[in-house]
């Protein structure tokens, strides 16, 4: 086979119909063009004359030869020389012999680089100077997938041998990344057992100290903040949302309790008897609390001259925009001030309700972080030990009425259960939010559990004097759950219950002032739908660490019966619950489920992280659950739901 290297002219190329490659990707054909452009055509065109005419068809080459067209499309240079038709491209001529062969031995035979040995070659061009920047336009990629291929060249040493050796996937490596400790990298791959290296739980050992970005914590305190403090973070720049973790969890807490505790003590300046911060997931309004009252106050004449002036403003604009075609200028600037006027009246309307000085003298507040990492504070709340003050205050000749000791039995069901509060309060948000999915399919018991409280305050009027809470508070509390779960996008109740609700937000009008006219055309069968969805959402069967009454907890346990809830199927302890307990309850946790007393005792020896991971290998499948999951007893036959059929 006779060869010659010489030079043509790119105008006289056209692609061979021999060359085996047919597909060309778009970024792959900009990346090569980017390298062509900055360090010149690397290796030659293997080309063949033409049947007809003086074109010359490239038999090999075909992916340089559609970069080098873009490059001509789009008027830019190889290292300082336009391409245009005339652009001389250095080809291997071949005489004779099968051009289809030729063009298969090119494809087949080419060996792309080993990973390692191109991150680290990128890790290279930075040490010698280069900016990373200039590297991704050089070589046509993007600036994160060069930041990328840094990151995974900046893994231990012993980590990146393992990986030359093909013992660690790709995705793996990402997930060691995520930490730039080269010990903490080499623990998490070295220490774990095989079947514990999959990436998720990777990044769930490096990360296990530290906190989400999104974390309410992390939110309340602010990012900034936390970085001037001398924080430190991580960033995940494998993940699609750029996951950033906070690594200094002790400094966190310290800035969200000292910025607490200002409130706390700004509001004790105020009159309150108390203020208690709180960074617990949920500070529950009601349970062992009483509460004082907000009254209205007179407005003063000023007051009132500004109400109504702003009020007559209000409705001037709305008059005005009403009457606005679409796209005028004044539109938005007119909304604008509306907007301004509303919370200008709904300030003076607020500054009007007021506390009693007297009865402030008695009360307290709760100042803690809502679900949103906003700042959370609950005003008027009287303690137990309070109350008989407050009622001396409300009615001295009156003899003080018997305290309701209900919340005690929530502080028993704890020490009973050998779980955190905090626990406790999380599993009984999570099986609350099982209830209330299982409770909009059954429509009759939902019926049941909403007549309950209306019927024994209409004809038990002592249950009011004695305190008796019902599990479904009609009074519209629903209490969101997803403040008491740590992890809630992870559980798989609330999501089912979020769904329920999503799904009939698309059904229900979006304005107050339409919804009884639309209620007054619904079916009967549509409204009882209707009546066990909102009475799921006003289900509480949270034992909350301020909010633990006995009545109500014993009252949900009927409707968990009722409805025949089976947590075997909303709830497994898996390693994000097992890591909260200490490794003596994670084995009474094993033998209680039947595991052998050999795994029990070997778990005791193993550290913390092994212990978690071995145990919850141990307890799949095995349907055990904790006190505040269980089932109290089997669900009787109810009357009304025989009486439905």
């Amino acid at each position: 086979m006779t060869t010659t290297e010489t030079t043509i002219p790119l105008g006289k190329l056209v692609p061979s119909k021999s060359n085996v490659r047919r597909i060309t990707d778009k970024a792959d054909r900009a990346a090569l063009a980017a390298s062509i452009e900055h360090h010149g055509l690397i290796q030659n065109l293997v080309v063949r004359k033409a049947d007809k005419g003086n074109k010359y068809e490239v038999v090999a080459g075909g992916r340089r030869l559609d970069a080098l067209s873009l490059l001509m499309k789009d008027g830019r240079s190889i290292e300082g020389v336009a391409v245009s038709k005339d652009y001389p491209v250095r080809v291997v001529l071949k005489g004779e012999g099968s051009d289809t062969e030729i063009s298969l031995a090119e494809n087949v035979q080419r060996v792309g680089m080993h990973p390692v040995d191109e991150i680290t070659a990128y890790r290279d061009l930075v040490e010698q100077g280069a900016e990373v920047e200039n590297i991704a336009a050089r070589f046509g990629q993007s600036v994160v997938t060069v930041r990328q291929r840094l990151k995974l060249a900046s893994l231990s040493p012993r980590i990146l041998d393992v990986m030359r050796d093909n013992d660690i996937t790709l995705e793996q490596a990402r997930a060691l990344a995520i930490s730039d400790d080269h010990e903490a990298q080499e623990k998490a791959w070295f220490d774990q057992p095989n079947w514990n290296r999959d990436p998720r739980s990777l990044r769930a050992f490096l990360t296990q100290a530290h906190v989400r970005a999104t974390d309410r914590l992390a939110r309340f305190v602010g990012l900034e903040v936390y970085e001037q403090a001398g924080g430190g973070v991580l960033r995940d720049l494998f993940a699609e949302d750029a996951t950033t973790y906070l690594t200094d969890r002790p400094l966190l807490v310290t800035l969200a309790s000292g910025r607490l505790k200002a409130v706390a003590e700004e509001l004790r300046q105020r009159g309150w008897k108390w203020a208690e911060v709180s960074l617990e997931s949920n500070i529950t309004h009601g349970g062992g609390f009483g509460r004082i009252p907000m009254r209205s106050r007179a407005l003063e004449e000023a007051e009132q001259a500004e109400l109504d002036a702003l009020a007559a403003e209000f409705d001037a604009l709305s008059e005005r925009i009403e009457g606005y075609a679409e796209g005028d200028p004044q539109l938005e600037a007119d909304e604008q001030r509306q907007q301004e006027v509303s919370a200008r009246l709904d300030a003076i309307q607020s500054a009007s309700q007021t506390f009693e000085p007297q009865e402030v003298a008695v009360a307290g507040c709760l100042v803690g972080i809502g679900y949103d990492g906003t700042l959370e504070v609950v005003e008027g709340l009287v303690k137990p030990e309070d109350q008989k003050a407050l009622h001396a205050l409300r009615a001295p000749d009156r003899e003080p009425e018997k305290e309701d000791n209900d919340g005690d039995g929530g502080e028993a069901e704890d020490k009973a259960s050998g779980l955190s509060a905090s626990l406790v309060e999380e599993l009984t948000a999570i099986r609350t939010a099982a209830m209330r999915v299982e409770l909009v399919a059954h429509p009759e018991v939902a019926l049941a559990a909403m007549l309950m409280p209306l019927l024994s305050r209409t004809f038990h009027t002592y249950a009011l004097r004695s305190g008796t809470d019902a599990a479904v508070e009609v009074r519209g509390e629903c209490l969101t759950l997803s403040t008491s779960i740590k992890e809630p996008d992870a559980c798989r109740a609330l999501s089912g219950w979020n769904d329920i609700i999503e799904g009939w937000s698309h059904h229900i009008p979006g304005e107050p002032a339409d919804l009884w006219p639309w209620l007054l055309k619904q079916e009967l069968p549509r409204l009882l739908d209707l009546l066990a969805v909102v009475t799921a959402a006003n289900l509480n069967a949270v034992a909350g660490r301020y909010n633990a009454s006995r009545s109500r907890l014993l009252q949900a346990n009927d409707i968990a019966d009722a409805v025949e809830l089976d947590m075997q199927q909303w709830w497994a302890p898996e390693a994000a619950f097992l890591a909260r307990l200490s490794k003596a309850d994670i084995a009474d946790v094993l033998r209680e489920a039947g595991c052998s007393e050999t795994v029990a005792k070997a778990l005791s020896r193993s550290p913390k992280d092994e212990a978690v991971a071995l145990a919850e290998k141990e307890l799949a499948g095995k349907g055990w659950l904790p006190v505040p999951l269980r089932s109290s007893r089997k669900a009787e036959p109810l009357v009304i739901a025989e009486a439905a059929e």
